[in-house]
């Protein structure tokens, strides 16, 4: 029995503005329409889930205390707004500064799958009704490795540099649709889950 969809969406730079290497609290600013997007999911039962790279971590830019101060920050802004993740998944590598690096590491890190099949598993989550927003092309692609429905590419963020590759991603069984932020993706996503 399939289960419920969810909406996946990226963080530094759809759900929070980008700052390169987030790593302290009082730099957390949500995206404009990220706490309406996030209600409107809410109220549509998908689940909502954030798969995050953080290369940071590997690049010893981020700790994992810092890490976990940013997300209880951004837990905290969301809820102003009646709106949570149900999970965060965070990869923590880079193929540059990961030692060892290879396949497995790279099913995680977007474009890999793995953080959004994790979350399949973990919340019996239909990944082929599902859709994610992102701001860069290796989150699309995620989506479309991973099995979703379609995808949603804005422009905040990273986004401008990435239209062209992201919008280039989209199949016949894969739809990415462009929008220029969160509020502007709403619709889109109001018309197909």
């Amino acid at each position: 029995m399939p289960g419920r969809p969810a909406l996946f969406l990226d963080r530094d730079g759809v759900v929070v503005a980008e700052r390169n290497y987030l790593a302290a609290p009082e730099d957390v600013a949500l995206e404009d329409g990220a706490g309406d997007l996030m209600q409107w999911a809410h109220g549509a039962e998908l689940a909502l889930i954030c798969p995050t790279n953080q290369s940071g971590m590997a690049r010893g830019r981020i700790s994992l205390e810092a890490l976990e101060a940013v997300e209880a920050e951004i837990a905290r802004q969301l809820a102003e707004w009646n709106a949570s993740f149900d999970l965060v998944i965070a990869c923590p590598f880079h193929p540059d500064f990961t030692p060892g690096y290879g396949d497995a590491e790279a099913r995680w890190r977007k474009p890999g799958p793995a953080m959004l099949e994790l979350a399949a598993k973990m919340m019996e989550i239909d990944l082929k009704a599902s859709w994610l927003i992102g701001d860069k092309a290796s989150d699309i692609e995620a989506a479309r490795n991973a099995g979703l429905k379609g995808a949603i590419h804005v422009l905040t963020g990273h986004g401008k540099a990435h239209r062209e590759k992201a919008m280039s991603l989209a199949t016949e069984t894969f739809a990415v649709l462009p929008a220029v932020d969160l509020r502007d993706a709403l619709p889109l996503l109001r018309d197909r889950l």
